[in-house]
């Protein structure tokens, strides 16, 4: 680009009236046309036939592209040569020319299911009360990806700067973001303490599907940190609690059955002991008034149908799987989550008219033992403490035609039966630190350096 030919462009569009020219016969070089009389006076003029990125993105440097993808690093020969597009939200391609379609929620989804949106909960602490003030911002992905920052929001250690809750800030800020990025939000506050920083949670109720998480930008004027605390320390976090969804891959209601998840805990102090608890099993399901009855057991197990694709080891009239692994510790066998448990949602059930659509569910696995009479349906996960019928939520209970893996690592296909005792499949197991994303796991899960059979080697893979 250039008079001089001296700068580098991005593709676009030709223009339908440049001849022999047509959508799919384009070329990245920007054509130019000079004019005779100004060329002699020695200074050429330029009509540009079309505009770089067809006017809906912005010409960067293949580095600069690459930074903007995660931070990625590109430090090649022609880093500042090579030009590419960086795309405006809403459109897509090399030079801008695709409009992307719109995204939304599946309404099958919501056809006898409530739709589950992201829940974001921010943190801002200090350590003494009273120390917290600045300003800060925030910047929102949306479906796309695309990024968008807020004006400036105040903050104290009160969760009120000039009689304005922080919320009403918080939630002012984002709907004022240019395109309606963040169309409606709902937002609670709780002030931490004394005085020492506000907890918030923002529902996303307008931007249908999975949304990449919140970030803070607390240094809004350079290097200087523009959230400060004036004694002791700060501190600050960003937590999904809850991820958006567009489809629903759990779309099968058990009817006839509402259940409550149950704590395996014990109710006058809520320990967790020998004789009330399984292992690896932290809960299990209850009918809504009493333990499951009989026929509301038949009713769970031929919802719940197969769960490892394979239907040939199917048991009972329900024809059904178990879900279950047997370990022998030398002494005792345990009904364990076996190698393919069955995976099923749960949503709190209508309890008044004008039902909040936006209350999530949750989702849960889980597997047979017969042994535990009473709780024989587990579940490896809880999102509660509550052990009682009288604490627990009612809600209905979906199941899905996927299937869950456990993973392990071995010689073996899957996590194998152990019930004569000797030496049990290896799990991978992973870990991950408070308000972080990455899982760190104890095994290369990733199936790209996977060793070749008969070497040991990720189940799943």
């Amino acid at each position: 680009d250039g008079t001089a030919c001296q700068r580098p462009s991005c593709p676009s569009n030709v223009l339908s009236t440049t001849p022999g020219t047509s959508r799919n016969d384009k070329s990245n070089i920007a054509f130019k046309v000079f004019n005779a009389g100004t060329a002699f006076s020695g200074r050429a003029s330029e009509n540009t036939q079309h505009r770089q990125c067809n006017g809906h993105g912005t010409c960067m440097t293949i580095e600069t592209l690459a930074h903007l993808d995660n931070e990625n690093v590109y430090s090649l020969w022609d880093k500042d040569v090579t030009m590419g597009c960086k795309c405006d939200p809403g459109y897509a391609g090399p030079d801008c020319f695709y409009r992307t379609c719109l995204k939304g929620v599946d309404p099958l989804y919501t056809d006898d299911a409530t739709a589950r949106v992201t829940h974001t909960t921010v943190r801002v602490e200090s350590s003494d009360a009273d120390a917290l003030s600045g300003r800060y911002s925030i910047k929102f992905f949306d479906s796309f990806g695309e990024d968008w920052v807020t004006k400036p929001i105040a903050i104290s250690g009160t969760g009120v700067v000039d009689a304005t809750p922080h919320c009403d800030s918080v939630t002012e800020a984002l709907l004022e973001l240019p395109l309606s990025a963040v169309p409606s939000v709902d937002c609670s506050q709780n002030v931490i303490d004394t005085d020492r920083g506000v907890e918030y949670t923002l529902t996303f109720t307008g931007n249908p599907g999975p949304l990449r998480e919140l970030e803070l930008d607390l240094h809004l004027d350079g290097a200087r940190p523009t959230v400060e605390v004036s004694s002791g320390t700060l501190t600050t976090g960003v937590h999904t609690k809850v991820v958006g969804e567009s489809v629903d891959y759990f779309v099968d209601r058990c009817e006839g059955l509402t259940v409550k998840v149950l704590a395996d805990s014990d109710d006058l102090d809520d320990s967790w002991t020998a004789d009330n608890v399984r292992p690896g099993s932290l809960g299990y399901l209850s009918g809504p008034d009493a333990p499951l009855t009989d026929a509301e057991k038949k009713i769970l197990k031929r919802c719940l149908g197969d769960s490892d694709g394979d239907y040939d080891n199917n048991v009972e009239v329900a024809d059904w799987d178990l879900g279950v692994n047997v370990e022998n510790d030398g002494v005792t066998s345990h009904n364990m989550i076996g190698a393919f448990p069955h995976a099923i949602k749960v949503v709190p059930i209508e309890t008044t008219p004008g039902y909040n659509i936006h209350v999530p569910g949750s989702y849960h696995l889980l597997w047979y033992d017969s042994s535990a009479v009473g709780k024989e349906f587990r579940v490896a996960n809880i999102n509660s403490a509550a052990n009682t019928l009288s604490e627990a939520t009612e809600t209905y209970l979906y199941t899905t035609k996927g299937t869950v893996q456990q993973m392990g690592w071995g010689t073996e296909e899957k996590i194998a039966d152990n019930s004569a005792g000797g030496s049990s499949s290896t799990r991978i197991v992973g870990y991950f630190d408070k308000n972080s994303n990455k899982i760190y796991t104890s095994y290369d899960t990733s199936c790209v350096n996977d060793p070749e059979p008969p070497n040991p080697r990720n189940h799943v893979c």
